[in-house]
C-alpha cells in the first residue's frame, strides 16, 4: 500500500518561505476547463456521495487514528472531518495480518477522511478549508495515485500542529516509494487556524502551480518528474481530504485538543474536457 511520505528532509525548496514575498498565480482559467464538481456547504446539508466516498480503517504513516464514517458531517455552513479521543476496535483485525493496519486491534482515536471515486489528469482544484490547530493534528488536502507505480502525490496543503502557522505544499513522484523525487515550499501564515483560507492546485501538462489565498507557494514543471519511460506527473489521481492524528509526521497528540476538526466551507474542480 502507498502511503504519504512523512520525511521532509533533503526535499528541494522551490516554494517560498513567506506567502508575502511569493508571486500571484495565474488565475485565469484555461479555455478547455469546465467546472465538474461544486459543493457549498453553506447550503449543502451532507456531502455528495456520489462524488465521494468515505474511507473507514487504518491507512498510512503509523497514525494513530481509525477513519470512520461517522466523523464525517455537514453543520454550520461546514463540512467537518472531527479528530476525537475515542476507543474504535479495528474491523480489519487480523492478528497474522501483513502490516500494522491489520495488526493492531484498536484506535485510541478517530476521524474522517475522504476521497474522490473519480481520477483526474489536469485541472484545477480549490478547497475553502479551516485547519485545526494542537498538538498531533495533521490536517492534509492532496492528489495522489494509489493503485500502482509510478508513484505520484501532490500536497495541496499540509499543516501539522508541532509546526503551528505554516502550511506545507508538496510533490513527491517516481517509479516507486523506494525511488523518488521531491518539491516542496511552504508558506508562514499568522493565525492560520483562525480562519477560512483558499487553497488551490492549477494542474497541467506543463506546470503545477499550488496557491494559498492566490499566493504562490510551490511552483514546478512535470517534466522534472519523468524517468526513462516513467511520466507519473501525466497520469490520473483522485483528490483526498483527511484529517490524521499523530503518526510519523503529526507526532504526539494532545488529548486536551480533541475534539479537533478540520472544516471545509467549499470544493471546486474544472477539468478538461475528455
Amino acid at each position: 500500500m502507498t502511503a504519504r511520505l512523512s520525511r521532509r528532509d533533503g526535499l528541494r525548496l522551490i516554494g517560498l518561505a513567506a506567502l508575502g514575498a511569493s508571486a500571484s498565480p495565474a488565475t485565469v482559467m484555461a479555455a478547455a476547463d469546465g467546472l465538474v464538481h461544486a459543493e457549498d456547504f453553506s447550503d449543502a446539508r451532507t456531502l455528495d456521495t456520489g462524488f465521494w466516498t468515505l474511507e473507514t480503517g487504518f491507512f498510512r504513516n503509523q497514525e494513530e487514528q481509525y477513519y470512520d464514517p461517522a466523523n464525517v458531517f455537514v453543520r454550520d455552513g461546514a463540512l467537518v472531518l472531527e479528530g476525537r479521543a475515542e476507543l474504535k476496535r479495528n474491523a480489519a483485525y487480523d492478528p497474522a495480518g501483513p502490516d500494522w493496519t491489520r495488526t493492531r486491534q484498536y484506535a485510541r482515536y478517530s476521524s474522517g477522511s475522504i476521497l474522490s471515486r473519480r481520477a483526474f489528469l489536469y485541472g484545477v482544484f480549490e478547497v475553502v478549508a479551516r485547519v485545526p490547530a494542537g498538538l498531533g493534528t495533521w490536517p492534509a488536502i492532496w492528489l495522489i495515485d494509489e493503485r500502482g507505480a509510478p508513484y505520484r502525490e501532490i500536497d495541496i496543503m499540509e499543516a501539522v500542529g508541532v509546526t503551528p502557522d505554516t502550511v506545507f505544499s508538496s510533490v513527491h513522484a517516481g517509479t516507486s516509494l523506494a525511488d523518488l523525487r521531491h518539491w516542496s515550499g511552504q508558506a508562514a501564515m499568522p493565525r492560520l487556524a483562525e480562519g477560512f483560507h483558499t487553497y488551490r492546485l492549477d494542474w497541467r501538462r506543463d506546470a503545477v502551480t499550488i496557491a494559498v489565498d492566490g499566493r504562490t507557494v510551490l511552483a514546478m514543471d512535470p517534466e522534472a518528474a519523468r524517468v526513462g519511460g516513467a511520466d507519473p506527473l501525466r497520469r490520473p489521481m483522485q483528490l483526498r481530504i483527511n484529517l490524521a492524528l499523530g503518526g510519523s509526521w503529526g507526532g504526539r497528540i494532545d488529548d486536551t485538543v480533541l475534539p479537533a476538526r478540520l472544516e471545509i466551507r467549499s470544493v471546486r474542480v474544472w477539468a478538461p474536457a475528455a
